[in-house]
């Protein structure tokens, strides 16, 4: 049988002609240190590991392939070059969340077993673990598909931490947790597959790649090396594309919990190390007398609880019509343990008052079941929120941020992101260009990119498209909070004129806005 370089093995290199070579690296180095560049013993430093580490694998890989045991050749490529691999992806983000190494196990270990059972039965070698054949062909694989792992990683927990704005106000209009991850998802598996595209579309133009040029050096007639290059090639492509797409199901996966909602409480910042740095003692962590005082004394500031919550009812002017929404909450609010009971009925606007911090936001997404604080009993129209779908009840009792969140795109191209929803399929279009007037806002900023609108422009254009909607309860988050005066009294007519069978529950720090708005009032205290 050939050997996997060709008919012929390439010539043996004597240690004084890799000493030839490392002499390059020297020069290189004292040539860094002469012009001063401050790189003159990381250059030195990797040509030594570069020697260590390829001179250690030529060790271990020895006696595997002359033993000639397939489960020592499928225990070295899973058990330890898929697991090194997923160590390696799972410590290049800057965050990490639970599970991640396992998850990139997963992937990785996943894609290989796929396309490297179709790279077996096409390469065919005799007997089919051959480690001369199944160990650099597996090498390949997933040094290409660690790189996009990591790249796609890095792209979907950006997306779903750094972007968790975008994320909650799709959900908060009754998307899934699928649909409002989707345009994270689609732009990281785009952004992961790019060095892969790229290296199909400048193979053997720029260079000849690496498994060519080593079947080249062995014998092997340019042709056959050039067909062994297409399929390895094709299948690294597609060993990338799936262990991307699985990496960032599963990443989606993590970032939300059993009822839809966007939780990144457990992302902590990344503790690992990557390869390079593991094995540079250098930056090995260290932990110093101050950092332990101060690591000790975190448990016992959190586990002080805050002073309970009380939201008790300060005035009421009129009641509404039949009852739309029950409220039981019983949990925490921040620190804070809250326990509060209210009613909206229809035609009711309920403001919702207290200091800057003391958790209105975290009580209205809790009541629009954005986030779990705790126990609570909720209805609409006496049908108990558990036995609805999560996405119908945020669909129906509808919050809107304080602040304009980094939409991508155009107002228009968001109404019609929301039309294709789940949640709205059965429902006519939005249309939001005839209340645009009614909050002081000209239709041709539907085509204006959310970016270019100022924050009164873009708190106005949600609250337009959140009133198309026509949802059960409005849950408003300060929705004038950046407007001037003339903005703010039409936002105030448009709420009072929503008609009989919408309830509004709104948070503001105005008292004159509640006193004009409101039906009642309730206010934030803590008890003494």
């Amino acid at each position: 049988m050939d050997s996997a370089t060709g008919e012929q093995v390439s010539a043996d290199l004597p240690w004084s002609h890799i000493l030839l070579a490392c002499s390059v690296i020297v020069l290189e180095a004292g040539a860094a240190r002469f012009l001063e560049l401050g790189n003159a013993d990381q250059l030195l430093i990797s040509g030594v590991r570069c020697c260590v580490q390829l001179t250690c694998l030529g060790f271990i890989l020895a006696p595997i392939f002359e033993m000639r045991s397939p489960l020592l050749v499928l225990g070295y490529v899973f058990g330890f070059m898929v697991l090194v691999s997923a160590y390696e992806a799972a410590a290049r983000p800057k965050v990490t969340y639970p599970g991640m190494f396992s998850k990139a196990v997963v992937s990785l270990g996943s894609a290989l077993l796929l396309n490297g059972l179709l790279l077996l039965y096409i390469v065919r070698p005799a007997p089919w673990y051959d480690a001369q054949y199944v160990i650099p062909l597996a090498g390949m694989l997933i040094n290409n598909s660690l790189s996009g792992v990591a790249l796609a990683l890095n792209a979907m927990i950006d997306y779903l931490h750094g972007n968790k704005e975008q994320v909650e106000v799709l959900l908060a209009f009754g998307a899934s947790p699928w649909e409002a991850a989707w345009p994270g998802f689609v732009k990281s598996v785009q952004a992961a597959l790019i060095p892969a595209i790229n290296g199909m579309n400048v193979v053997g133009l720029v260079s000849i790649p690496g498994m060519m040029t080593g079947q080249i050096l062995g014998g092997a007639p340019p042709m056959k090396a050039a067909r062994y290059q297409i399929v390895i090639t094709f299948l690294i492509a597609g060993c990338t594309f799936a262990a991307v797409v699985l990496i960032c199901v599963f990443t989606i996966q993590a970032f939300f919990d059993p009822r839809g909602r966007h939780d990144d409480s457990e992302v902590k910042p990344q503790s690992r190390l990557n390869i390079s740095r593991l094995l540079d003692c250098s930056k090995w962590p260290s932990r110093t007398p101050k950092a332990a005082g101060q690591a000790e004394s975190l448990p016992a500031g959190a586990e002080r609880c805050g002073t309970p919550l009380v939201l008790q009812q300060s005035w009421q002017k009129s009641t509404g019509g039949r009852r739309i929404l029950d409220l039981a909450l019983d949990g925490q609010v921040g620190p804070r343990p809250l326990k509060a009971a209210l009613q909206v009925g229809a035609g009711e606007v309920l403001c919702v008052m207290g200091a800057s911090g003391v958790g209105k936001s975290t009580m209205l997404k809790w009541i629009a079941d954005l986030t779990s604080s705790g126990a609570s009993k909720m209805s609409l129209g006496g049908e108990d929120s558990r036995r609805m779908a999560p996405q119908q009840w945020r669909r129906e009792v509808l919050y809107l941020h304080q602040i304009k969140a980094p939409l991508p795109g155009t107002p228009h191209s968001f109404i019609q992101s929301l039309g294709k929803l789940r949640a709205n399929h059965d429902r006519p279009q939005l249309q939001v260009r005839p209340l645009l007037p009614s909050v002081g806002l000209d239709e041709r900023l539907l085509e204006r990119p959310w970016s270019e609108l100022s924050g009164g422009e873009a708190q106005r254009m949600m609250l337009a498209i959140g009133l198309a909607t026509e949802p059960s309860c409005l849950v408003l988050d300060e929705p004038t909070s950046a407007l001037d005066e003339a903005s703010k009294q039409l936002v105030e007519a448009t709420l009072k004129s929503r008609g009989k069978d919408c309830g509004i529950i709104m948070a503001t720090h105005d008292t004159k806005q509640a006193e004009r708005v409101g039906s009642a009032l309730w206010t934030f205290a803590a008890t003494p």
